[in-house]
Formats: structure tokens, sequence, C-alpha cells
């Protein structure tokens, strides 16, 4: 990643003043088109042929000209009339009318021209550097940049579980695409994957169909609102990989849209019973969604923030518990806190599935729950003080695990970090599926994340407070009533 590194770091100086939300809409195309014409260059398998006035050799060679920035919107339009299907509307022509010094432009040609580039993995590597400067971009946007991407290891976790080799992947909050990209790079490239997605935001949107090109990937992507308008209706996924939104709706008045939906949505019924929504959480619903959505003999993971695991607000211990009566439960993982960028609070991953009663490849596992603690797992990025990241012998311990309670049998019991519970235990848990309280960890304390808790303790602290105004005002009156008797 030595390169990766310095070209971020060269194209961070560049950058100036310029925001970075505004700033990766004038780098990311430029890695773009130097992967398109290092595919034709070198007569890759699936090369697309690119225009002249978007080849790369040929912007180069007017990168010191005034007009170069017109010049890439010239190149991007002519890449969207080559190739109307996956590209239209996809490429917005912003370099013209920006305000970006033209020399920014041009050193950033200068950039991606290095001699790295012409080596037989040219092309892969600047796949992974397009995938690692959205990463960045993310971190440095902080809680706007979770949006659209979600932390590599947490993706390569998802998919090494899951093990997504031949059908329909779907993701109904897709950001970036990156789960369709390494459930790809995990099935070997061999096209047995077909791509879903739906995204609310629209550069989000064009980032991952962009992205989904740059891979060579087909995908039916699709752009609105999932909760109110799903696009993908009829649609039933082999797998769901989902990173939706932590606790959308808690924070402001709106709420997440409860409101919008209609009465007889197909998606608030779990094996017949219609759920309660929650109107402030949208965690909930997008459970739900994920369930409707899978076929039979299929499974969702997904991420969900910790406090889902034994919040029992209206509408959420409902799900929950129906969820795990209806015997789709198959795996919990708790993870550390500080994975994301974006956010210092813990997360879970949650697999729900339509084949637990056994299959061609897979064992049956009704009436049971296999639950992971992996809190103590991760350490700090290099270079960072607050994000941390799973190495990769963690992925493959708690994959390993998930795989063999799937396969073989129950798992060996490891006090602290693994443990197959049955549906009585959780029950008698309160339907609570923290997994330290299975698991034998040390800390039971349930994963309530602290913007749940935060309403909760300034609540009970306003009540003490004014218990001791009351008395302190109750201790004056005595201590006036004393020295008038005196």
């Amino acid at each position: 990643m030595g390169l990766v590194k310095e070209l971020w770091q060269a194209a961070v100086a560049l950058r100036g003043s310029i925001e970075p939300a505004e700033y990766k809409r004038f780098v990311l195309p430029f890695i773009f088109l130097r992967i398109l014409s290092i595919r034709q260059e070198k007569h890759r398998p699936g090369a697309v042929p690119v225009p002249k006035k978007a080849r790369w050799s040929e912007l180069l060679a007017h990168a010191e000209d005034a007009d170069i920035k017109l010049r890439l919107d010239d190149a991007l339009e002519a890449l969207e009339k080559a190739y109307p299907d996956p590209l239209r509307g996809m490429l917005p022509r912003i370099y013209a009318t920006s305000n970006v010094d033209r020399h920014i432009v041009t050193r950033l040609f200068h950039l991606f021209s290095c001699d790295a580039f012409d080596n037989g993995d040219g092309e892969d590597l600047l796949g992974r550097i397009y995938q690692y400067f959205i990463g960045e971009f993310a971190s440095s946007e902080g809680k706007r940049g979770g949006e659209y991407f979600t932390p590599t290891t947490i993706v390569e976790l998802l998919v090494a579980m899951l093990e997504p080799t031949r059908g329909i992947v779907y993701d109904p909050c897709c950001g970036s695409g990156g789960m369709f990209v390494q459930s790809d790079v995990f099935a070997k490239h061999r096209g047995r994957l077909m791509f879903f997605g739906q995204e609310s935001k629209e550069f989000t949107y064009r980032l991952c169909r962009v992205n989904l090109f740059i891979h060579g990937l087909g995908g039916d992507i699709r752009l609105g609102n999932t909760y109110s308008e799903d696009r993908h209706p009829q649609l039933k996924a082999d797998y769901i990989l989902s990173n939706p939104p932590f606790n959308d709706g808690s924070k402001g008045r709106e709420g997440w849209g409860a409101d919008q939906l209609s009465e007889d949505d197909p998606r608030l019924v779990i094996a017949g019973q219609k759920m309660p929504l929650s109107p402030r959480n949208a965690n909930p619903m997008w459970m739900m969604h994920f369930l409707y959505h899978l076929k039979e003999g299929g499974t969702a993971g997904f991420v969900m923030a910790a406090g889902e695991l034994s919040n029992n607000q209206t509408g959420r211990l409902e799900v929950r518990r129906t969820l795990v009566e209806a015997d789709f439960v198959d795996c919990v993982v708790q993870l550390s806190a500080q994975l994301f960028a974006n956010t210092q609070i813990p997360c879970t991953l949650w697999f729900l599935s339509k084949a637990r009663t056994g299959g061609r490849e897979s064992r049956k596992r009704t009436g049971e729950i296999l639950f992971i603690d992996g809190r103590g797992m991760g350490a700090l990025i290099p270079g960072s003080r607050k994000q941390k990241q799973l190495s990769p012998e963690e992925i493959t311990r708690i994959a390993a695990t998930y795989q063999e309670f799937r396969r073989k049998g129950r798992p060996q019991e490891v006090p602290g970090f693994a443990r197959v519970a049955s549906l009585q235990e959780v029950r008698d848990q309160g339907y609570a599926l923290t997994p330290g309280r299975y698991v034998g960890a040390a800390n039971l304390e349930d994963a309530e994340e602290f913007e749940e808790r935060l309403p909760r303790l300034t609540a009970q602290l306003e009540q003490e407070l004014d218990k001791a105004a009351a008395l302190d005002a109750r201790l004056r009156v005595l201590v006036k009533e004393l020295r008038h008797g005196e």
C-alpha cells in the first residue's frame, strides 16, 4: 500500500482550501479515465473502446493548456455518449465552471501518470487506489462520509461469512458499491453473481455506478428512498449485504418517514404477524426490509447499531422477538468501537437466514443462534489515533466459526468469544441478543448506545438535581426557622 498512500498524500497536498466533499468530485474521475485507458492499451479482457478525446494520452498531451478543464468535461461527455446504458448521467461536467485552479488539474494529470501504472498490474493497482481514495475521502468527511463508505475490513468480514458465489446479491443502501466489489473478489470474478442495489443520495448513486463500471461489473442500481420508494419491490435475493445508516430518524422531529409507508406494506409482516413501526428509529424497518427481500434458502448479513441488541422501545423489541421466535436469527457478532471513522460507538453484525432447516451445503440449525463476541478484536490503523481495523487473522477466525456452525455443527465453545445458545435461553434473557450474555464475557453490560443512553441519563440527572434543589430549599427553611427560634 506504499504507493497508494503516497498518491493519496500527494493528492491531498494539491487540495489547498477545497473541501474534501467537493475535492473528491474532481479527483475520482482522473482515476476512472486512467483505468479505462490502461485497459484499452493493454488489450485487457472486457476493455471498452475509449473515445479519442477521453484517452489519457490525449488529455495528458494537453495537460498544460489553458483549456484543460474544458477538455476534461468534453472527455467525460464523450464517454457518456459512447456508453449511455451504464454511464448516462453518471459523469457530470464540473471542471470548466469550477473555481479549481487549472494548475491543480495539470498536477493531478502528472500525479496519475506515474510509471508504476505501466506495469502488468497497473489496472488492478488503480482499482485499489480508487477504493482507497473513496475510503480516505469518507474518513476526512467524518459522519457524512459514512453515508457512502463502509470500512474495508467490515466489508471483508461480511463477505467472508456469507461466501457469495452464485446468485443475486442485494444491497438496498449500497453507498459506493463496496459490498458488490468485494463479493466479486470473493467469487473470483467468475461472473456468477448478479448485483442489485438502491441508493438515496444522487452523488453516491453515481459513485456506485461508476465504481461497478471500473471493476467490470454490471448491476441494476436505482436511485430512491428505500423506505418509501422500494425500487426492487419483487426482488428476492440469495445474499443481502448492507450497512444501513445507524439509528436513522433518532434525531430531529421528522423521524425517518414511517408515516409515508402504506398500512398494507408487505415488508411489515414477519411470519404472518404485522409489526408495529418505531417512528423514531429505522433500525427495525431495515431488518424487516432485508427479511422481505430474502428468497428461500437465502441469508442476509448486515451492520447494525449495537443498541438494537437489547433496546425495548416500542416496535424494536417486538421485531427482535418475532425474528427470534420465527427462527430467522442465525448469528450475531458484536464488534469493538472505533471501527468506523464517522462514529465511535460499537457495531454489530446480524445474520438472518431462510436456510436454517438445512440444505445441500448447510446443516439444520433451527432453535439455535450463534453468538460471537469480537469486542476485543481490532487495532488502530497505522497513523490513526481513533480508528481501528480488523486483522486478516481476526476476520478468518470469526468467519470460520460461523461456517462451522452453518455446515458442521456446534463450534467448540470458547468462553468469552463464541457460543451457540438455544431459543429458550434467549427467551430467558428477554430476547436481548447481546453476545456477552451468552458467551460468558466478563463484561455483561448491554451495548446500549451513547446516543440512546444520553437522554435517559440526562433525565435521571435532572431528577436528581430537582431533588437536590428541593432539599436545599427545605434546608434553608429549617436553618431560617432555627435562627428565628434563637
